[in-house]
């Protein structure tokens, strides 16, 4: 019996050359970059549970600034001791740091692409709640599967498609693999959705 098919960087890179009819050295090197491509452009548009990640952490006492994870990517929502902590602009963080006591913190901000900071500063040390977007482990020879491999590969290779149509500047062909990528991500944006709700619920698409 054959075993169903499951992506991994090997056969997407073989994947690429059939469906392209090309394996000359200078196009086949260039597919980890193509790949590359696909999986920033993938994760650039879709935002869904598959990528979301919880955790937990502890603000100290006096911390008003908190390293994000390394993978972060969107912040969605963070709470302490259990309530929501309310999203403000940096400027309006520092503000209230400047004119608050230590308590618990109701407000996080953006402080940069690395850091979060929080007002007012802790009056002591305070769990903290946070979910947000993370990057995917990208793909190359050492690590062959992916979030994206294994949950939306079909994605992978029309993005990944589309990449090789752009770098060869076979502008006839960008349609028809960016209507099968475009489809791809709608189907998995659909089933996310439905995700959200129970059968008595409906969504109001943004």
């Amino acid at each position: 019996m054959t075993s169903a098919y499951q992506m991994t960087y090997d056969n997407l890179i073989q994947d690429i050359i059939n469906y392209m009819e090309r394996n000359d050295d200078q196009f086949v090197a260039q597919i980890p970059s193509l790949i590359g491509l696909a999986e920033s452009a993938i994760a650039a548009e879709l935002k869904t549970y598959l990528q979301m990640t919880v955790v937990e952490t502890t603000l100290l006492e006096n911390q008003v600034i908190l390293a994000k994870p390394a993978r972060w990517r969107k912040t969605v929502s963070m709470k302490t001791n259990g309530k929501p902590m309310l999203m403000r602009s940096q400027d309006y963080i520092a503000q209230y740091q400047s004119e608050s006591d230590p308590s618990v913190p109701l407000y996080y901000a953006e402080y940069d692409y690395n850091n979060w900071a929080f007002a007012p500063a802790p009056d002591q040390d305070y769990p903290v709640e946070i979910i947000y977007y993370s990057e995917i482990q990208p793909l190359d020879e050492s690590n062959q599967q992916n979030l994206f491999t294994r949950e939306a590969p079909q994605a992978m290779l029309f993005g990944t498609l589309l990449q090789a149509q752009g770098y060869l500047k076979a502008l006839d062909k960008l349609p028809v693999w960016k209507s099968y990528y475009t489809d791809c991500l709608a189907a998995l944006k659909k089933e996310d959705n439905s995700r959200r709700i129970d059968r008595n619920v409906t969504v109001q698409e943004p």
